[in-house]
């Protein structure tokens, strides 16, 4: 999913919130338009609102495009509700290094979803962007659509890097991948039809 100033404006659009409610058409959403800054404290990094909405999905492997300190982030302080698979709760990570910021991470992307496929065996695999993988420039979209077809198993991008907003955007596009690759790309083994 390529962002946009756009796309953006699109997702921080809330017509139907109750704060909007009662304002007048040209005041409405600019409470919600407040575009972060790099650097600043603004209610969390959109890369940490896209982990919470995504990692509840307990048997996929959730990675990191970044480096260390971002993977440092969720698994630790967010739990799930799962009876069977606990993969979400191994955090994995490129660990960019400076080499990596100048000369690009994309192979070392790669060759990590490789090795998570292999040892792991997940459902699916989230590639998440962080603010040093969209700066730098690495086509993490083509990476995954790469791995996946290689591997048969989903490769999910998320691209939510922490400055383009707040948590509460970064929920927003996990949901926009959830929607853009996931939903409705397989039909369930068998499902039962309630009465």
């Amino acid at each position: 999913m390529k962002i946009t100033q756009g796309k953006i404006n699109e997702l921080l659009s809330e017509p139907g919130c109750e704060h909007n409610q009662h304002k007048q058409s040209e005041k409405k959403n600019k409470s919600c338009a407040q575009q972060a800054q790099p650097g600043a404290a603004q209610g969390g990094c959109a890369f940490d609102g896209a982990m919470i909405a995504l990692v509840p999905i307990t048997d996929a492997a959730h990675l990191v495009h970044g480096p260390i300190a971002c993977a440092g982030n969720s698994w630790g302080s967010r739990g799930s509700l799962s009876s069977g698979p606990m993969l979400y709760k191994t955090g994995f990570t490129t660990d960019l290094s400076e080499n990596d910021v100048i000369f690009g991470g994309e192979k070392k992307l790669y060759k990590a979803i490789v090795e998570i496929h292999k040892r792991y065996n997940p459902a699916a695999v989230f590639v998440y962007a962080t603010c040093v993988t969209a700066l730098i420039g690495d086509d993490i979209d083509a990476v995954c659509k790469t791995a996946a077809e290689k591997l048969g198993t989903p490769v999910i991008p998320v691209i939510a890097p922490g400055f383009i907003g707040s948590k509460n955007l970064g929920n927003r596009f996990g949901g926009e991948a959830l929607l853009e690759y996931v939903v409705g790309t397989a039909e369930p083994e068998h499902f039962q039809q309630h009465r």
